[in-house]
């Protein structure tokens, strides 16, 4: 399984990513969380076109930061822990076994305007999505090549 580092203040993790760069501000928070530091400091040091030094740096706790479990195309995602990326079908495994499934985001009231978020529904013949416990990407279709 992959895992991911989020902010659980969100204002925080954006303004972090907004000024550090979100592949740098995440790097340096993978590889600072394992330190003997309560803290995770970020800093960067560029010049300008005209030469001028521009530094910046923040500290933060690291408990502003949760360890969570991230989406892996490449092998199996336990659900609800992890949700698909997109609509479509995907390899699911539950009670009945591994079966293949289409899963869709819709609303989840009657209203246009409700503002709770879209839930996941799945489409089988033998499973329901209460009883998912994991899914995967299908892979690539076979594609048979022509020897002439």
């Amino acid at each position: 399984m992959k895992y991911k580092y989020e902010f659980k203040n969100k204002a925080l993790g954006e303004a972090v990513f907004t000024f550090f760069g979100e592949e740098f501000a995440r790097d340096e928070i993978e590889q600072q969380m394992f330190d003997d530091d309560e803290n995770i400091y970020l800093e960067v040091d560029e010049r300008d076109a005209n030469n001028k030094l521009f530094n910046a740096h923040v500290e933060f706790s690291k408990t502003e930061i949760e360890k969570t479990l991230d989406y892996d195309p490449a092998g199996w995602n336990p659900y609800p822990l992890v949700e698909p990326i997109k609509n479509g079908y995907y390899l699911v495994q539950s009670g009945f076994g591994i079966n293949i499934a289409h899963f869709s985001q819709g609303t989840s009231g009657p209203e246009k305007y409700d503002n709770r978020p879209p839930k996941w529904v799945v489409k089988c013949s033998t499973t329901e999505l209460k009883d998912v416990v994991a899914f995967r990407e299908l892979p690539e279709e076979f594609k048979q090549v022509s020897n002439d």
